[in-house]
């Protein structure tokens, strides 16, 4: 009996380990060298990042020598609808501030993949690189404004992000350090027709995003709209700023959607402003269908400062980590 309990564990740990075989987990996608694209124009160097779902990939464009980034995902049902669904919002997103371009799309052997402009760190592995693991309220004041304005454009065609995070925003490279791009689009949702009238809402949804950062709605399973992109901007903003979110140490599902729901403005933003509490007024006030005043977010960002300098350097450009 003791022997099969513990071939049963074997098999178990077994198991779990093949289901965790993908994204940062799972061997290369693609080796060193492997040519990409029509006319084998890609030609990839290394991996550079992971997630839980793919991998990226550096590359070359070998006609302008250009350093391009490659995300791969597993050609399987699941994730093979993340990257249909990515490279769909990023067409329609093509050439429109605040979105990396897009260069190519297409399979290669059991995967598929997108080419897509190169981009600097995430926001999240900066934060953890400055003193104290916290940004500025200036930058993150700045940062803020962006996200907004790329939000509204986003929302403007039709479509919801659904996982806006630290991560999720990137800033990108040389001219465009100073510029905030939102990526990883493989949970975003049209809110929209084609005629410009809403989808019909569902009674449930669901859980679309990640627990730390989502709207306390998500947590009840309920229907997505654009107030919820910005509750995920606000959760962002918050950590940024303090370097932490009250309910980071709940293990509990319910305990961390109770916690948005009762923790007042002034225990998550105890650095910000009391200008920045009409951020929290604001947002609560919209429903899911409405259409969010942008600007008037923008604005509450801004008077949290003094001045918003938009050429000025990011700390962690000063200090160069």
């Amino acid at each position: 009996m003791l022997n099969r309990n513990r071939n049963g564990n074997k098999q178990n740990g077994q198991a779990k380990q093949k289901l965790d075989l993908r994204g940062k987990n799972a061997p290369a996608y693609l080796e060193p060298d492997t040519l990409l694209g029509r006319n084998a124009l890609f030609q990839v160097e290394k991996m550079i990042a992971g997630g839980g779902f793919g991998q990226i990939y550096k590359a070359i464009n070998l006609e302008t020598d250009e350093e391009v980034a490659v995300k791969v995902e597993r050609a399987s049902t699941n994730d093979s609808q993340r990257m249909i669904l990515e490279s769909k919002v990023l067409d329609e997103m093509l050439g429109t501030k605040h979105f990396p371009n897009v260069y190519y799309i297409g399979p290669h052997k059991n995967c598929n993949f997108i080419v897509m402009q190169m981009l600097g760190r995430n926001l999240g592995d900066i934060r953890k690189v400055l003193p104290h693991k916290k940004m500025s309220i200036s930058s993150s004041v700045r940062i803020g404004i962006q996200i907004v304005e790329a939000l509204s454009l986003l929302h403007t065609k039709g479509w919801l992000h659904r996982d806006l995070k630290p991560t999720n925003c990137c800033l990108g490279l040389d001219e465009k350090r100073r510029q905030v791009y939102l990526v990883d689009f493989g949970m975003s949702r049209r809110f929209r027709n084609d005629d410009g009238s809403n989808r019909e809402v569902r009674h449930y949804c669901g859980f679309r995003g990640t627990t730390r950062y989502c709207s306390y709605r998500m947590h009840d399973r309920r229907e997505q709209g654009p107030v919820d992109d910005l509750w995920c901007l606000y959760y962002t903003l918050a950590e940024l700023v303090e370097g932490y979110l009250p309910w980071r140490d709940m293990e509990s599902v319910d305990e961390m959607a109770q916690a948005k729901k009762i923790i007042k403005h002034d225990m998550i933003f105890p650095s910000m402003p009391s200008k920045f509490a009409s951020f929290d007024r604001n947002l609560r006030r919209l429903r899911q269908h409405s259409t969010p005043d942008y600007v008037k977010f923008q604005n509450i960002l801004a008077s949290c400062v003094k001045y918003v300098d938009d050429n000025a350097e990011f700390e962690w450009d000063i200090l160069g980590v």
